[in-house]
């Protein structure tokens, strides 16, 4: 299984803002995403940064109120501490970066549980699949592939209709879109709301999330 280095961060960071559509930029080897959909500011990110670089990036994050500052680490309680240093405040600690070895995965797109109607948008090496029920949303989620890598991201089942196995089917359609590109390993940032989902789908663990704000 793959360990999480910086070039996976910068994978699983590339296909997440190819499926989202969002202009990137680097500020050192660290990379950043403008969401022109959210806070419509910069969001960093970084992987175990020292402590020159959390104080580097923190400092960038304090130039506006709607920027984000997001790390991967095993070091939650480190990171605590110096987000009350340096001007930040801990926005969640929620959050897991996860791995799928994808060997092994069905290739075919699986049938929606009864009742249910979907259909998978395909766009370049990525897709969307959407799930609705007499005409509306019930779930959705999109996948890009980037250099073997499938992006899983935007996962959602609406409150209605969880527990009805819809989550389960979004993966495994979204996973077949994927396979057409012959994508080898998956990768997600997932919230805790979805950890028993992909567990029982396969995936593994790799490091927490932590995502800062300035402290106003």
């Amino acid at each position: 299984m793959n360990a999480l280095t910086d070039e996976l961060l910068d994978t699983w960071f590339t296909g997440w803002a190819l499926a989202r559509g969002y202009q990137t930029r680097r500020e050192g080897r660290f990379p950043a995403a403008f969401l022109h959909d959210k806070t419509n500011n910069w969001e960093y990110f970084a992987l175990e940064p020292s402590q020159d670089e959390f104080a580097a990036l923190a400092s960038s994050a304090r130039q506006g109120a709607g920027r984000l500052f997001t790390i991967v680490t095993s070091r939650i309680g480190e990171f605590n501490g110096a987000a009350n240093v340096y001007g930040l405040s801990v926005r969640s600690t929620d959050e897991v970066f996860m791995v799928l070895d994808m060997d092994g995965q069905d290739i075919e797109d699986p049938l929606p549980p009864d009742g249910f109607e979907a259909e998978t948008f395909r766009r370049g090496t990525g897709g969307k699949v959407l799930v609705t029920l007499d005409g509306g949303p019930a779930a959705l989620g999109h996948v890009a592939v980037v250099d073997g890598y499938a992006v899983y991201d935007q996962i959602a089942t609406e409150p209605d209709f969880r527990r009805r196995g819809l989550g389960s089917y979004v993966m495994r359609a979204l996973t077949a879109v994927a396979l057409e590109h012959d994508a080898e390993t998956g990768l997600l940032i997932s919230p805790e709301t979805g950890l028993e989902l992909y567990r029982y789908l396969g995936w593994d663990s790799l490091a927490s999330v932590m995502m800062f704000e300035p402290r106003l």
